[in-house]
């Protein structure tokens, strides 16, 4: 008769286990799951920057450019440095952008954010 019980614990724990949707109404519904992170379209890397006419280049490694008007960002050590808009020189691979905000620096890397939300400017490390 001990058997019993420990089969039935056995079965629950295996039916639980496996996501079984019968034992599902038992013990509530499944958690939401967690969004994945939306990354962000990288398009190259700085390799000039010019600070008196506000503008750098950046070097796509690509035969197309990004459209005129085109808001990048840079990053350096995952914090944002500056804002960026393509301004539809280019010569490929680079590319010409218009310094908006920010201090970008050579080796920054330059993307997209497709989902048009930019993040703001981190402060500088110290």
């Amino acid at each position: 008769m001990k058997i019993l019980p420990r089969a039935v614990l056995i079965l629950l724990s295996v039916l639980t286990a496996s996501g079984c949707t019968v034992l599902q109404p038992l013990f509530g519904p499944k958690k939401s799951e967690i969004p994945e992170a939306t990354l962000p379209a990288w398009i190259g890397r700085v390799v000039m920057v010019d600070a008196t006419h506000r503008f750098v280049l950046v070097d796509t490694g690509a035969s197309a450019a990004p459209t005129a008007g085109t808001e990048v960002f840079t990053l350096r050590d995952k914090r944002k440095t500056s804002v960026l808009r393509v301004t539809g020189e280019a010569r490929p691979p680079y590319v010409a952008m218009e310094i908006l905000d920010g201090e970008p620096e050579l080796g920054d890397q330059a993307a997209i954010d497709e989902s048009g939300k930019t993040p703001a400017l981190s402060p500088p490390s110290e």
